[in-house]
């Protein structure tokens, strides 16, 4: 049974038309792909017959996918691209009075949103401190004050941490979305550590590593984890659910991702270097116990930065 087709340009006054014009192309190629599939069974499964429906389904459905992608990156709700997908699976053809559910609420999206942001400030502040301690001069003793920010530092960075794979499990985000922002390679991890020494200010460096070494980082990011904490989704008795690369290992990924840096020939700027020689992909194994040997440091280490989280 198939509903009436209806060309109206936007048949919904406050959905953009490019909205409405892709998820009817959806639901279309998802009742176009049934209808093949239906008649490749009515055809009484002749050999020919059945490898021509295939191949037509097969086409059909990479056209929806790829709409879905165009869709999704246009901003239409997940949640509206799986119902009509749903509803041409079904035979039913779109028309304009069709129910959509409601879009998810807004606050998810800005949730979902500041989980991105807390991953991509732990990735930065990994590579802002692998480069910070490149520009020190080895046998360097640390300052007092460089001890007291690096200390602060891997709590801002185990405090953003928590935070991040917290709020995603608590708003529902599947395993897809958090390992599409979990996931890092060392050729990434080369090119935000060459980011920061590729000739640029050293001292607008160290000022990126003490400002990521303030307080207030872990103190916005435990307001937070209180609150999840009184919803029952936080605390010592709370399994830990998919969480993000944790700091110890971004930080020692980034470090190797530095040692792998290419050196620039004469006269040609490092970044240069280092983006002809990148790999495609970088598949590097971490043994399991990431801590440096006694009476050693690991790349880039400071006094506080690399000890032992907080209970």
């Amino acid at each position: 049974m198939t509903g009436p087709a209806n060309n109206s340009p936007n048949p919904r006054r406050d959905i953009p038309a490019e909205h409405v014009e892709l998820m009817a192309q959806i639901q279309r190629l998802a009742l176009r792909s049934g209808q093949q599939l239906q008649r490749m069974y009515e055809s009484g499964g002749e050999a020919l017959t059945a490898t021509e429906a295939i191949t037509r389904i097969n086409a059909l459905d990479r056209e929806r996918d790829l709409t879905e992608i165009k869709a999704r990156a246009a901003g239409v709700p997940a949640e509206w691209i799986d119902r009509v997908r749903t509803l041409g699976q079904r035979g039913i053809d779109w028309h304009e009075d069709q129910p959509l559910p409601d879009p998810a609420p807004t606050q998810r999206r800005r949730t979902v949103q500041r989980v991105a942001d807390d991953v991509e400030r732990l990735k930065d502040m990994a590579a802002v401190h692998t480069a910070y301690q490149h520009t020190r001069s080895p046998g360097d003793t640390a300052t007092d004050m460089e001890t007291v920010v690096a200390a602060q530092f891997r709590r801002n960075m185990e405090a953003l941490w928590m935070r991040a794979g917290r709020t995603a499990h608590a708003i529902g985000m599947d395993a897809a979305e958090r390992g599409a922002l979990w996931s890092v390679t060392g050729a990434e991890w080369q090119r935000r550590v060459s980011h920061y020494l590729g000739g640029r200010d050293i001292a607008a460096l160290h000022t990126q590593w003490r400002k990521y070494g303030d307080a207030t980082l872990a103190t916005e990011a435990r307001r937070s984890l209180a609150k999840l904490r009184r919803a029952g989704q936080h605390g010592p008795d709370v399994p830990l659910p998919q969480m993000p690369m944790a700091p110890v290992r971004m930080l020692v990924e980034a470090g190797a991702a530095i040692d792998a840096r290419p050196a620039p020939r004469e006269g040609e700027p490092i970044t240069t270097a280092i983006d002809a020689a990148l790999p495609d992909s970088t598949a590097t194994t971490w043994p399991e116990d990431l801590t440096h040997p006694p009476g050693t440091q690991p790349h880039g280490a400071v006094p506080g930065l690399d000890s032992e989280a907080d209970p």
